[in-house]
């Protein structure tokens, strides 16, 4: 779900993105350490679907960072579950086992604090035979892409 408040143009602005707060004691059925920095992943997936896109000012910081910039992007991942291996394998056609993973967040104008859009994304993945971990990291891309067409997708 995304709802837009206010029409904005990214276009050579700067778009700062923090690593997103993920409580690693919101994920099930998956190693803890291995999904730690997953807040972080997905402000770099975010800023790599981006530069992809053409915008060259966008810059991942850390949320004690100083913060300079025309945009800011948040967010927080509100649920990881790893889902079961064992039935993603033999009843994946069912949607057994499947992992998800939830993401809130917003799209803020830095100079006025104004939210300009507000997001809310749910992945779950689908035919796949990879581990929890890699099956959930897989779900964290495809929602940095999504955030991305957020502001693509933006009306000017």
């Amino acid at each position: 779900m995304v709802v837009r408040m206010y029409p904005f143009n990214p276009a050579g602005r700067t778009i700062l993105i923090q690593y997103f707060d993920f409580d690693t004691e919101f994920a099930t059925n998956v190693d803890r350490p291995s999904v730690e920095r997953f807040g972080e992943a997905i402000a770099f997936d975010v800023q790599m679907y981006l530069k992809k896109a053409g915008f060259k000012n966008v810059l991942v910081i850390q949320a004690q960072e100083p913060l300079a910039g025309d945009f800011l992007i948040r967010g927080k991942i509100t649920g990881v579950s790893g889902g079961n291996i064992q039935q993603r394998k033999y009843l994946e056609l069912f949607g057994f086992g499947a992992t998800e993973v939830k993401v809130v967040g917003e799209v803020l104008n830095f100079k006025t604090s104004a939210s300009l859009v507000a997001f809310s994304f749910t992945k779950r993945s689908h035919f796949t035979r990879k581990e929890n971990e890699a099956a959930v990291r897989e779900n964290i891309g495809e929602i940095a892409e999504e955030i991305a067409q957020v502001i693509l997708q933006n009306p000017k």
